[in-house]
């Protein structure tokens, strides 16, 4: 299966985070669900950065399948606790 195409905000990287720290934690992934006060097609993910650290990063789901990463920080308690992590 190929992998989304990814676009940033750049909010994204707010937090110091790099491209490559946000797509690897995105494939990593060891949770997601959707965020119902941000609208349809808007998730959090939990993955891990290229140095083992927990983040989150929130996205959008475009129509095209690609991804719009609009957040990206160190994870926060209450996403451990929702990833069981």
């Amino acid at each position: 299966m190929d992998e989304p195409v990814i676009e940033y905000d750049k909010a994204a990287f707010r937090h110091g985070f790099t491209i490559g720290d946000i797509e690897w934690a995105i494939r990593t992934s060891v949770f997601g669900e959707p965020l119902i006060d941000e609208g349809e097609g808007t998730y959090m993910l939990v993955g891990f950065d290229r140095a083992g650290n927990l983040l989150e990063v929130a996205y959008r789901e475009l129509d095209d399948g690609s991804y719009y990463v609009f957040h990206a920080m160190r994870c926060r308690p209450q996403w451990r606790t929702h990833a069981g992590v």
